[in-house]
């Protein structure tokens, strides 16, 4: 073997030595001297790469040989194996590729180990929650990542720095082991460059793992006193980074009710954080009608707690509106890959609680359908949030005890049903909120069920279920951001499809968006409130499948005379949204008491045209500055679907408010969105009988207020009878395929009724 020139394993050595400072684990100064020293020394280039090497041996964690074949041998350095309980720790790591091989170093599955047979265990993504499936859980302790570029520099010797992160404290045996990953000449469909390098070694004899006897040292629990700015305890959002940028616990480590998909986690006052010494920044927040607050905590021996006080703008409860997200998931989409189980109440209402929602609405579908089904009760639920398997979590070292606030009794989760990967859901997805039955008449699986929507709804209705469709907008765009819009779309996705059919014959109530363009979510409803129709719209977060970082995303605001607990929660939800005013959006902007000339009721008459005064209370809030761009990019970029930094004017703090009328911005004005409550009022002449919202686009929409004229019903446009009528034809080209043939005449027959319906209501319409 040939000696390495000296120059660029010097500057891989600089590199590695600066990546371990930015970690917070620098070499010791002495050592930094010396090595820049060394680099600039008149020795010769042999001399000079044997110092440099005995310098840095000591810090070296596993050497690492690279063979002919690509296979890697992980072995122990010198450096002393010390980690920290949940807590991170960096070292160098030594390649050697004598053969000069392109390839890219990597730790493996998710750097999730156990004991050296890591192949035992895998990442949190796939791991069921369960320790009678998975008992090696016990063992999976130890995370462990590269710092820096993956890709090999094709040096004969390098220096690379790995971090390694223990959930237990004291002295524990484990491995070690990276591979080279061939990305240059990769030829399978099957598997990962990944998979095939970890594939040798299982057919190798060899050990090709490093062995240590790690010494944790243990780390505290430190106890997040998390307060209302009135001083009562309650749930909140809490994400704490090192300086690094390191979220604690460990993602890759946790089990529910921490979830491997946030950034935060979910705690009460009083519970618990294990957090090794030194610096940390926490956030807290509790959704949307707070500020975000940001504590530097210092953490040292004597820590017992960190004190935070929520930053609360708006409480949309006072004024007597409450939120509900009527779509989220104990089971499925990020919750895990592999189809299990899912989460119980206990965490669901934590989540629920953590983010300040009054009701969550947990439904059950396909992938989770027949072990979720058995949380059902026909009634809604305020569980405590006490841990879901002690013992399976005491084995992965969650030891803090739950603990209750004085906010529990708000929230309540009710149990229901999506008919999402049933026969029927070629049509749209639907959600049935308040079912004292959840199984269709006859059925014993998902597959018995009707392969069309209308005898599903009718089921519900009859239950007295509030009934409608999940992320409206899928599928729906049709390449215009014009709203209304007339082009018919392809009904190729999962959006509120058959709704164009099911209102008409009285069984759907409402769709739900705030995920997608509004063009995408709002035309339909435009469209069937301007030819007369109630139908409902509401917020939703198809939570943690559009969205993973928690419920409440997308939500909606019923204004009730009382707040909506115990067992008929949802009950008095459904009423408030039937009957009373509401409004939907991503929480971050509010509109209470919105009225048509002081009159707050759903429906409003007028003897002749004329003008009116449509008013309310509108409150919003934005950062004074739009957040900064991340690493990379030129400009800040607010998330996809609704969201009120989309709606910022420029770089200012303003946002515009609009009245509609019959779907089109009759009037504007410009708000400052400082969290301050704002009356607002606008002068609409009103020549017909139509309806009136607000909306400030990608964060808030009220529900109508429909204004009739001379008694005459609502028939605003033509042109959206028509376009109705001509997607009951294109929905049938699309769907009627996938309607068993025995249901099909019957589809047939609601089709034409529904169409039926929009002829008559055009030729009722005075305009187009």
């Amino acid at each position: 073997m040939s000696e390495p020139p000296v120059q660029p394993l010097f500057a891989s050595a600089v590199r590695a030595m600066r990546k371990l400072q930015d970690l917070g684990d620098p070499l010791p100064a002495d050592v930094v001297t010396q090595l820049s020293k060394l680099e600039s020394s008149s020795l010769s280039e042999a001399e000079r790469r044997t110092q440099l090497e005995t310098l840095l041996r000591p810090f070296v964690l596993v050497d690492v040989a690279i063979d002919e074949r690509g296979s890697a041998l992980s072995t122990a350095g010198a450096a002393p194996p010390r980690l920290v309980q949940h807590g991170w720790r960096s070292f160098l790591v030594r390649v050697s590729n004598p053969h000069r091989l392109e390839a890219n170093l990597s730790t493996g599955n998710g750097g999730v180990y156990g004991l050296i047979d890591f192949h035992s265990h895998s990442a949190r993504i796939a791991l069921a929650d369960t320790l009678t499936v998975v008992p090696r859980i016990k063992n999976a302790w130890l995370d462990a990542k590269l710092a820096g570029p993956d890709e090999l520099s094709g040096l004969e010797i390098e220096y690379r720095v790995i971090s390694l992160y223990s959930r237990d404290g004291g002295v524990r045996s484990g491995g070690v082991m990276l591979v080279a990953e061939d990305v240059h000449n990769h030829h399978s469909l099957s598997r990962t460059p990944q998979g095939l390098a970890y594939q040798r070694t299982n057919f190798e004899l060899g050990q090709y793992a490093a062995s240590f006897e790690f010494d944790c040292a243990p780390a505290p629990e430190i106890r997040i006193d998390v307060r209302e700015p009135d001083g009562r305890s309650c749930m909140a959002a809490i994400t704490v980074r090192d300086a690094q940028g390191r979220t604690y616990p460990s993602k890759a480590m946790r089990l529910a009710p921490d979830m491997f998909f946030h950034e935060h986690v979910y705690r009460a006052t009083g519970e618990m954080i294990r957090l090794p010494a030194g610096r940390y920044e926490v956030t807290a927040i509790r959704g949307p009608e707070y500020r975000p607050v940001l504590t530097t905590a210092d953490v040292d021996a004597e820590t017992a707690e960190i004190p935070v006080v929520l930053d609360r703008w708006v409480d949309p409860a006072a004024r007597g509106y409450y939120s509900g997200d009527p779509h989220i998931h104990a089971g499925g989409c990020s919750h895990y890959n592999i189809p299990s189980e899912g989460v119980t109440p206990e965490t669901m209402i934590r989540h629920v609680r953590g983010e300040g929602l009054w009701l969550g609405s947990v439904l059950t579908w396909a992938p989770c359908y027949y072990h979720q089904k058995q949380f059902f009760s026909g009634a809604a639920i305020s569980p405590p949030a006490d841990l879901e398997d002690p013992p399976m979590q005491a084995a992965q070292g969650m030891t803090w005890t739950p603990q209750p606030t004085d906010r529990d009794a708000e929230s309540t989760l009710r149990y229901d049903v999506e008919v999402s990967g049933f026969p029927s859901s070629h049509s749209g997805h639907l959600i049935l909120l308040g079912l004292t039955d959840q199984d269709y008449p006859g059925t014993a699986l998902i597959e018995d069920w009707p392969s069309w929507n209308v005898p599903v709804l009718r089921w519900a209705k009859e239950q007295g279920a509030l009934v409608g469709y999940a992320h409206c907008g899928s599928g729906l765009g049709v390449g215009t951001e014009e709203l209304p819009n007339y082009i018919v779309p392809s009904f190729q996705g999962i959006g509120s499809n058959e709704i164009v059919v099911d209102v008409p014959l009285g069984v759907a109530d409402f769709q739900c968006g705030t995920q997608f363009a509004p063009a995408a979510e709002l035309n339909i409803w435009y469209h069937l409130l301007s030819v007369g129709y109630r139908t409902l719209m509401l917020g939703e977060t198809d939570y943690p499948c559009i969205y993973d970082d928690g419920p409440g995303i997308g939500r909606t605001y019923v204004r009730l005379a009382e707040p909506p607990t115990g067992p008929q929660a949802i009950e008095a939800w459904n009423t408030g949204l039937r009957e009373s005013a509401s409004y939907f959006g991503d929480g971050r902007s509010h509109v209470f008491g919105l009225a048509v000339d002081g009159d707050v009721s759903r429906e409003h008459s007028m003897d002749g045209p004329g003008p009116v005064q449509v008013s309310a209370t509108v409150a919003a809030w934005l950062p004074e500055e739009p957040p900064p761009p991340p690493p990379g990019r030129l400009m800040y970029s607010a998330p996809v679907g609704w969201h009120l930094e989309r709606a910022r004017i420029g770089t200012s703090r303003k946002v515009l408010l609009e009245v509609v009328l019959n779907g089109v911005p009759v009037a504007t004005q410009e708000l400052v969105a400082d969290g301050t409550e704002q009356q607002v009022s606008f002068d609409v002449p009103i020549e017909r009988s139509s309806w009136i919202a607000l909306r400030i686009l990608r964060s808030v929409h009220t529900q109508p207020i429909f204004v009739e004229v001379d008694g005459r019903p609502i028939r605003a446009s033509r042109r959206s009878a028509q376009w109705l009528h001509d997607s009951v034809d294109q929905l049938w080209k699309v769907k009627s395929g996938f309607i068993r043939e025995s249901e099909r005449d019957a589809a047939r027959q609601a089709y034409d009724e529904a169409q039926a319906a929009y002829r008559s209501r055009g030729d009722e319409c005075e305009v187009d």
